[in-house]
């Protein structure tokens, strides 16, 4: 059976090219990449969702991706948020540094 090499769908044997995105089959596909596994820090604690949102975009606009945590308890119970801390920054442990150096410098 021919499959897609961009949708990884499997088609009949009749089937030449991929009726979504018109890439010609292939006999097999190559094995899947294995996700790359980051280890994420906590850099910043917020009380709110707000300032960690406008720390989030600083980082964004300096190269550095970050994600915010407790981002969803603290929109539904903010106690629960602040027995953890708060709203968090989490960035890769390899642009923590970084990552740091810019938050404080405002």
């Amino acid at each position: 059976m021919p499959f897609c090499p961009s949708c990884r769908y499997e088609y009949r044997a009749e089937i030449t090219k991929c009726p979504d995105c018109g890439e010609t089959l292939v006999e097999s596909l190559a094995p899947e990449r294995e996700p790359e596994y980051v280890e994420l820090v906590r850099i910043a604690s917020y009380p709110f969702e707000g300032p960690a949102q406008v720390a989030l975009l600083k980082l964004h606009s300096r190269g550095i991706q970050a994600v915010i945590g407790n981002e969803k308890i603290a929109q539904t119970d903010m106690i629960l948020a602040f027995a953890d801390g708060g709203v968090h920054i989490l960035v890769d442990k390899d642009d923590a540094a970084r990552a740091r150096e810019i938050l404080e410098s405002d």
